[in-house]
């Protein structure tokens, strides 16, 4: 008989269906249980996971179908027993409420040509838990697509320690990790780093055995495949140098991040994604949609510009990801050229859309700003396992591509959004007052134009039916 909660049986379910593909249907947990503990283990198509508890246990093997912990999961820390009924079924037994439950299930063993569970890796290499982050982001920067190159998978370089990621239109690097092993490798994709349900604050350990990768976090060791077939791009060889960069955005962390909550409030072009960043002396946002008569504004405040004036137009999807990952620094190239995000431990380039696609300013736009603050300067990161490094999309034939010896040169972060001799005075209440009528009256015109549209499409659709009754009595007038 094996013994669990009701509570690990929810945490080893979510894991489980995060991490196989969707068309595993109903995986077949292997139970495993003796005086050195409690063994979970379940195999995918690429990808193989095992969950330990260290307390013993009597020794017990059992096949239980994933059903299973979908019934006996709950919140608490209640007992589940499972144990073995009779050949080819298994039972269960808990309590839900106060209330006795019992279910019986058949027992499916995995398939006699399975290939064997994986051994461990005869050595760990230990890292931080900014590991799972940057596996995380890497795995959101792959396309499973891809026909030409392997972009599903990410590449890890035991070498220097690096994990690339791309699909094309953007691409992360980062670096600073110790993996063990020299190798370059492709690993397969899995959506296991982006489960909450992981230790968050633990290190990790990664290792390597014949054909896989196994990473250690918690009670949990996933062995990721290494894709031996595919192409993947040179990416140190794709990005653009930032040394002689036309201008460079200083992202304030408080504009930062009222720029991906407010995102929403501007406007949609046709495709939803246009968004051009005006750099002219002020950080300023602008869009505009076909429903809208009106442009949109957002002037972010507390951030600032290094170079000449540009204007770009980019994918508005891109620029929040790099302000929702806190690059301080956004290099620009030109306006065609591949935008560069930079810190010390990470580079995140993507493509920019067409600069004929960019909004003009114009005089009855509607405006958002940021709040002010007056901690303007981006905060460093700590120093950690991530240590970004230089890349740059790879798309071939690009007239931004360069090579590796005009890779680019991370600069440190001086800017400051006001000069320390003019320090800029703190804002009275009354100004703050002002800053809040503002925003209001900016609310208030948005509010004001969606009720003068609906009322527009409303007259409109009211003419169309008039005009649709006249043309079906013409017949009658005849």
């Amino acid at each position: 008989m094996i013994q669990i909660t009701r509570s690990l049986a929810r945490h080893i379910r979510a894991v489980i269906k995060k991490a196989l593909p969707r068309q595993v249907a109903q995986p077949v947990l292997k139970f495993r249980a003796g005086d050195t503990g409690l063994f979970v283990e379940v195999q995918g198509s690429n990808q193989a996971l095992q969950f330990y508890d260290p307390r013993p246990q009597d020794p017990e093997i059992l096949f239980v179908p994933l059903n299973v912990l979908e019934d006996v999961q709950g919140p608490k820390e209640e007992p589940v027993l499972l144990n073995s009924r009779r050949a080819g079924v298994i039972g269960a037994c808990w309590q839900d409420k106060g209330v006795f439950q019992e279910l019986e299930y058949d027992s499916l063993e995995p398939a006699a040509d399975a290939p064997p569970f994986p051994v461990l890796p005869a050595q760990f290499a230990e890292n931080s838990a900014d590991l799972l982050v940057a596996l995380r982001e890497a795995y959101e920067t792959t396309d499973l697509e891809s026909k030409r190159y392997a972009l599903g998978s990410i590449q890890i370089r035991g070498k220097d320690g690096v994990i690339a990621a791309t699909d094309g239109r953007q691409l992360l690097k980062q670096s600073g990790f110790t993996f063990g092993f020299s190798e370059e490798l492709l690993l397969a994709h899995t959506k296991l780093f982006d489960c909450k349900d992981l230790p968050q604050d633990q290190p990790i350990r990664i290792g390597k055995t014949e054909d896989k990768v196994a990473f250690q976090v918690g009670p949990w060791t996933c062995w990721v495949g290494v894709a031996t077939e595919g192409r993947f791009p040179d990416v140190d060889r794709s990005i653009p140098g930032t040394q002689y960069s036309k201008a460079t955005l200083k992202l304030a962390p408080t504009d930062a991040k009222y720029f991906v909550d407010n995102l929403h409030r501007l406007p949609t072009g046709e495709t939803h994604r246009e968004l051009t960043l005006d750099l002219n002396g002020k950080v300023i946002l602008r869009a505009s949609s076909l429903s809208t008569p009106r442009p949109a504004e957002m002037f972010l405040r507390n951030s600032s510009k290094q170079g000449d004036d540009i204007q770009i137009c980019t994918d508005r999807r891109f620029l929040a990801r790099a302000a929702s990952m806190g690059f301080p620094e956004i290099h620009f190239p030109n306006t065609t050229a591949p935008a560069v995000a930079t810190d010390a431990n990470r580079t995140y380039v993507w493509m920019l859309l067409d600069p004929k696609e960019a909004l003009k300013p114009s005089e009855d736009c509607l405006r958002l700003e940021s709040p002010f603050s007056t901690h303007t300067a981006p905060r460093p990161r700590p120093a950690t396992s991530l240590r970004k490094s230089t890349d740059s999309v790879p798309a071939e034939g690009s007239s931004a591509a360069h090579p590796a010896e005009h890779s680019p040169r991370v600069t440190r972060m001086t800017a400051r959004a006001i000069p320390e001799s003019a320090p800029k005075p703190m804002p009275t209440a009354v100004d703050q007052a002002v800053a809040v009528r503002n925003q209001l009256r900016t609310s208030l015109g948005s509010l004001n134009e969606l009720i003068r549209t609906m009322k527009s499409e409303r007259r409109s659709r009211k003419s169309l039916k008039r005009a649709m009754e006249s043309i079906r009595q013409m017949p009658n007038v005849a």
